[in-house]
């Protein structure tokens, strides 16, 4: 009787406590979040602005909101966004913005922080900065020929992408008067990069780092339990080998059916070798693993193997 109750007691404290948690998460309501850049009433000489403030504690995320010219008459909601640090980047066209942040949890949040400030584009076009948009930094794809955009810089006539690898060689280098292109990249890891140019002056490279992995993982070879097995342990320690393929990181997935057929799916999980699966008793099951990687390669499942477990 009073391992009933017992049962009974645990569930409801164990709710107790996630509840007291949640509702006793800290008000944050009352603190101020301080803005380090822009600054009120700074001058911007960059189209590409970084926004910047001091981290609340308790806040779990942050609403930044751009407006111009400001919010009393807005014209124009720049953005609205949440994030989870205390930095936000972006481009903006010359113009007078104000801006805000608010911190955030699931319980309360901050007043608004806000400043104004006047962005204008530097007059020296060395100066000025090409923002990349796509694909982002540290990419990793299984594609070759990957398009790239960024965003139009002002007084620009012609952007110079270059391909490098990871030595900084130039591996490939074109030129275009838009603002995308597609490229093949090699295997493996490289960069690429972009700047602006006009008749007499250029700005400096903008760069990003992309992975590509083309090459599907092997297949793997089963070892035990043995095809047509006779267990009896419900408790089934599955274990294959599968030579290693040089890219990116690669997962290997058990899949256990209990039909020939292999539509009855009875368990999926990535595992490594060996791993320790609980099964049922009485029951005649069908198994293979697959191999996967973080560039979406996927190699040719196993052989199929089966076994009992008594």
């Amino acid at each position: 009787m009073n391992k009933y109750i017992l049962f009974l007691i645990f569930p409801f404290l164990f709710l107790c406590v996630s509840c007291e948690e949640i509702l006793f998460e800290e008000d944050i309501s009352g603190e101020t979040i301080l803005l380090i850049a822009p600054k009120d009433s700074s001058v911007v000489e960059s189209t590409a602005v970084n926004f910047s403030w001091n981290a609340v504690d308790q806040a779990t995320s942050y609403r930044l909101q751009i407006a111009k010219p400001n919010f009393e008459n807005a014209t124009q909601i720049v953005t609205d966004t949440t994030v989870s640090t205390t930095n936000y980047r972006t481009t903006l066209v010359k113009s007078d913005y104000q801006w805000r942040v608010q911190g955030m949890n699931s319980g309360s949040k901050t007043a608004f922080s806000q400043a104004r400030f006047t962005l204008k584009e530097n007059e020296d076009f060395s100066a000025r900065e090409v923002q990349l948009i796509t694909p982002v930094d540290n990419k990793i794809t299984n594609v070759t020929a990957t398009a790239m955009q960024w965003q139009s810089v002002n007084g620009a006539s012609l952007y110079r992408i270059q391909i490098l690898d990871t030595n900084d060689k130039v591996l490939a280098e074109q030129t275009t008067e838009e603002t995308s292109i597609q490229l093949t990249f090699p295997e493996g890891e490289s960069f690429w990069q972009v700047r602006a140019e006009n008749s007499t002056q250029s700005t400096l490279y903008s760069k990003r780092s992309i992975v590509t992995d083309t090459k599907n993982p092997k297949k793997p070879v089963l070892v035990t339990p043995a095809n047509e097995s006779v267990l009896s342990d419900a408790t089934v320690s599955f274990s294959w080998t599968r030579e290693a393929v040089a890219g990116t990181g690669e997962v290997d997935t058990l899949f256990v059916y209990s039909d020939e057929a292999l539509t009855q799916l009875v368990r999926k999980e990535q595992a490594g070798s060996p791993a320790e699966v609980p099964l049922d008793a009485g029951t005649t099951y069908f198994w293979r693993v697959k191999a996967f990687d973080k560039a979406g390669n996927q190699g040719e499942a196993s052989n199929t193997f089966t076994f009992t477990i008594n």
